[in-house]
């Protein structure tokens, strides 16, 4: 078998949707998502030299060679290009031998896969582009911009999740509500945001004032929640070590599952002095792409909960990550902010580790995420869990006429 055809088609959703369409000379087609980034489909397009005529029944050879070729700007979006491609080679494997992508990465631990749901902090659909500047879809065209693009505040993640909406304990407590009606049993909320005792925007610090409203932000969601549902926090890497450690404190009488990338994430010596300072577990990893980085977060800082990033450390290495994980007794909260295939490749990552916490879901406000999957029978989350599929391959197929209709202007479309 060979690859005789690599294509990408871009959508417009809360992020940016990269998908990836590797074809052979078998007629057998695999589908894979990128993670979002400047002109990703153009970079996965570039690797397409490197591709076509290769076997991808050698995949970690493939693997390798397309790493090596990008060794001098990696990992970024050169990860994020041939991570997606990965997922395509290993839906063509599967479909191949007839086998779901969770039997070739060892079998599995679980028939359905928990979905935690990333709240934000509110409900109303919010678009960002690759710059995190809030946009339009030109589906939507002629609904009113989310915000101006010059009073984007890069502290605060770019992100207005509430569409405009006065972030509120109400707010959040409401939107707990719907999620938690919803049947997940885990929520996440950003609590990284604007604040009525803003100070400085760059300095990392938090004043009182700040630590109070977002400890009345989360108290509300754990108030309307109550005691079963589990809760989690994310900061965006926005603060530093004084602040988290004191924001960490603060949080500990919510009883949080964690608690989610408070400094920047290069500095692993600063992750393990916040950790060291709270009773709360400290999650970080979506920004990190290498075994030795995750070793390096368990035994350096001390971290009990890790979150790689489903497209940026993709299957065959997050198979890995998860190993070394284990092995330190260390719990997995995979990120991901992908559509339908994304998730997918997700579940069944999700299904083939011991040490799983949930999956993350990041598209509750995406009104066409179910329409992508060719032929569903039904939504894909139900209850808070995704049915691990028994089919080949991923065990979705991308619908490509539902997908046509949210694409974005200029881009090509599996051409």
């Amino acid at each position: 078998m060979k690859i005789t055809r690599i294509t990408t088609a871009l959508l417009e959703a809360n992020f940016d949707w990269n998908f990836v369409k590797i074809e052979t000379d078998e007629k057998i087609t695999g589908y894979g998502e990128v993670f979002n980034g400047p002109a990703m489909g153009a970079v996965v397009r570039e690797y397409a030299r490197l591709l076509i005529g290769e076997d991808p029944s050698s995949i970690d050879r493939v693997l390798r060679r397309l790493k090596l070729s990008a060794v001098h700007v990696s990992p970024g979006v050169a990860w994020h290009a041939i991570l997606g491609l990965e997922a395509a080679l290993l839906d063509i494997l599967g479909k191949k031998h007839r086998m779901p992508v969770w039997q070739i990465l060892g079998g599995k631990y679980r028939d359905e896969v928990r979905i935690y749901a990333d709240c934000h902090a509110g409900d109303a659909l919010s678009s960002i582009d690759t710059l995190l500047i809030p946009r339009t879809p030109a589906w939507m065209s002629g609904a009113p911009d989310a915000r101006d693009p010059s009073s984007v505040h890069l502290k605060r993640h770019g992100w207005d999740a509430a569409g405009g909406e006065e972030l509120t304990p109400a707010s959040y407590a409401r939107r707990a509500r719907e999620m938690a009606g919803r049947g997940f049993r885990i929520l996440k909320f950003d609590i990284d945001v604007p604040t009525p005792h803003e100070t400085d925007e760059y300095n990392r610090d938090l004043s009182r004032g700040e630590i109070e409203y977002a400890s009345a932000l989360v108290g509300a969601v754990r108030q309307e929640l109550g005691e079963d549902i589990g809760l989690a926090i994310d900061c965006h890497w926005n603060y530093g070590v004084q602040a988290a450690v004191e924001l960490a404190r603060a949080m500990e009488r919510h009883k949080l599952l964690w608690f989610e990338d408070p400094v920047p994430p290069e500095n692993i010596r600063a992750l393990g002095e916040v950790q060291r300072n709270t009773a709360t577990p400290i999650a970080t990893g979506e920004n990190h792409y290498f075994r030795l980085d995750f070793e390096r977060l368990i035994t350096e800082a001390g971290l009990r909960v890790l979150a790689p990033d489903i497209q940026k450390i993709g299957l065959w290495e997050g198979r890995k990550v998860a190993d070394l994980a284990d092995l330190h007794y260390v719990g997995l909260a995979i990120h991901n902010i992908a559509g339908p295939v994304g998730t997918m490749a997700g579940v069944h990552l999700s299904a083939a580790i011991p040490n799983l916490l949930a999956l993350e879901w990041h598209a509750a406000s995406v009104p066409f995420f179910d329409q992508l999957i060719k032929n569903a029978e039904g939504p894909l989350i139900r209850n808070g869990k995704v049915r691990v599929p028994d089919t080949p391959g991923l065990g979705i197929e991308l619908d490509e006429d539902a997908a046509y209709r949210y694409r974005k202007p200029g881009e090509p479309f599996f051409e």
